[in-house]
């Protein structure tokens, strides 16, 4: 496994459940209109999507991930979905491009990706792009003082402060930035009661 790859599967393991908690977090921000136009950026295993579909079930969910076969997997767990055109999922291209057309999302969200994309600004300014006008993107991810007693930091990712991520949202210009410190507590690789805190930014194109 290379250093990506690692990182990946630690977060995947630490935050899986924080995933269901940023998902209800998000669909409570969500006007759930009939054809809302979701992405996701990193979906991982995707464990969190049955409450993704299950509270949402008129959206269009759209998701990446840089794996090819945990695209293949979550395909066949979700094939009724992707018959019914509720659902597509597809392989992230490198540098961050988004293969979808300009203003086509209502809501772009990502977990636990900022970390390894080695410069945030065109991963920012792609998403900006296929957002539509008033569109919102919300990005999860944790603290820099928090991530350094975690296992990640002996990996060569980039981890950063509140200040940093929100001055990264205005230089890719999106507006009416908010974030929201989340404290909880899951279950570890080990079976032991973790407490995890991380960090709910949101933009507007």
């Amino acid at each position: 496994m290379n250093e990506q790859k690692d990182f990946e599967e630690a977060a995947k393991q630490e935050h899986s459940q924080d995933n269901n908690t940023l998902i209800l977090q998000i669909l409570d921000t969500l006007e759930q209109t009939a054809n809302l136009q979701l992405l996701e950026i990193g979906f991982g295993e995707g464990k969190h999507l049955p409450v993704l579909f299950e509270r949402a079930e008129r959206i269009h969910y759209y998701g990446t991930d840089t794996s090819e076969d945990m695209v293949k997997k979550v395909i066949l767990a979700n094939t009724l979905k992707i018959k019914q055109g509720n659902a597509r999922f597809v392989k992230a291209k490198g540098d961050g491009i988004l293969d979808f057309k300009n203003d086509f999302f209502d809501h772009c969200f990502t977990e636990n990706t900022l970390y390894f994309w080695k410069n945030p600004i065109p991963y920012f300014m792609e998403i900006k792009r296929v957002l539509k006008s008033g569109g919102k993107f919300t990005l999860s991810f944790t603290e820099k003082n928090f991530a350094e007693n975690l296992p990640w930091t002996q990996l060569d990712f980039t981890f950063y402060d509140v200040k940093e991520v929100q001055k990264i949202f205005q230089r890719t210009g999106f507006t009416n930035i908010t974030a929201k410190k989340i404290t909880d507590e899951i279950i570890n690789e080990n079976g032991e009661w973790v407490k995890s805190s991380y960090v709910m930014m949101s933009g507007q194109k």
